[in-house]
């Protein structure tokens, strides 16, 4: 791919809307084109906008089935300010399987890598573990931007700015004084939800903004037994790649409960993994994110 894109910027920003998020161009056969961008407070993209519109590439090569999981390699920084395009790999057709390899491009170079796996659906068996227990309802929480309000003067001006800054997801911390001390074991739960997703009955839509969705908040679980912040001076933060495994269909402008844990930080790394509920506790999804942890 050697296609410029500094001369074709995106149609602006999802506007409030972030189903205009997943809507693509059609280039050409397994060929697509973003026509919106989400901008951040600079010009780099947010990981979470490039995976959801690789899956919504992949899943336009579909003819039947739906993701049942996904595995994505960040590679480099992308522009808000430039054209993506996606070259979809029809990898596997299957009777029950199919599988597809999407390549982000951005000025001819590559930044982001999805292998994604589709399936028919079937019956089998059936179990899981239990939700947490005891968690407040949303309705019972402060927002993101009104707990980061509150501590203002207890927290970095870049983290209020980020935890102010969402700007198509709600989010709601079950404990925001968890923003300004370590904990062990390396724990955060927050209700999450997209609520213009509600522009759109099509549960592909809700599927790619779930996967977009689940970018917010997961590697930062793994600073939570450090004495550093998210977006604070003294660290550098990227996520590295990104696994996600879908178990059931979900409206995403509905509330979930994102319970996210760290097992293990090292080497200048950190994981996070995540599951996804719904508020009558059924889990919809899990993830595994690592990221890179570096002191400047």
């Amino acid at each position: 791919m050697t296609e410029r894109n500094h001369d074709n910027p995106p149609e602006g920003g999802p506007e409030g809307d972030a189903t205009r998020l997943v809507a693509l161009e059609e280039l050409d056969t397994d060929l697509f084109r973003n026509r919106f961008s989400e901008y951040e407070r600079s010009d780099h993209l947010f990981g979470g906008q490039v995976m959801a519109q690789s899956l919504a590439a992949a899943t336009a090569t579909i003819e039947a089935g739906v993701a049942h999981s996904l595995h994505g390699y960040f590679l480099r920084a992308g522009s808000a300010g430039q054209r993506i395009i996606f070259n979809v790999e029809r990898t596997r057709d299957g009777r029950s399987f199919a599988t597809r390899r999407v390549v982000a491009v951005q000025s001819g170079i590559p930044i982001f890598h999805l292998e994604c796996s589709f399936h028919r659906g079937e019956p089998g068996f059936d179990h899981q573990e239990p939700p947490p227990l005891d968690v407040p309802q949303p309705d019972d929480l402060p927002t993101m931007a009104e707990a980061a309000d509150m501590m203002a003067d207890r927290l970095p001006g870049s983290t209020v700015r980020i935890l102010k800054h969402l700007r198509l997801i709600e989010a709601r911390p079950v404990d925001p004084e968890q923003l300004l001390r370590q904990d062990r074991p390396a724990r955060r739960r927050f209700w999450v939800r997209v609520p213009s997703a509600a522009n759109s009955a099509d549960p592909a839509v809700h599927q790619q903004l779930l996967a977009y969705l689940s970018d917010y908040w997961l590697a930062g679980t793994t600073l939570v037994p450090h004495p550093v912040r998210m977006a604070g001076p003294e660290l550098f933060m990227a996520s590295l790649d990104h696994a996600m495994w879908f178990h059931a269909p979900h409206r995403v402008d509905d509330w979930l409960l994102y319970d996210c844990d760290s097992p293990q930080a090292g080497n200048g790394r950190g994981l996070a993994r995540g599951a996804l509920y719904t508020r009558a506790g059924d889990l919809i999804a899990s993830t595994a994110q690592e990221a890179l942890m570096r002191l400047r």
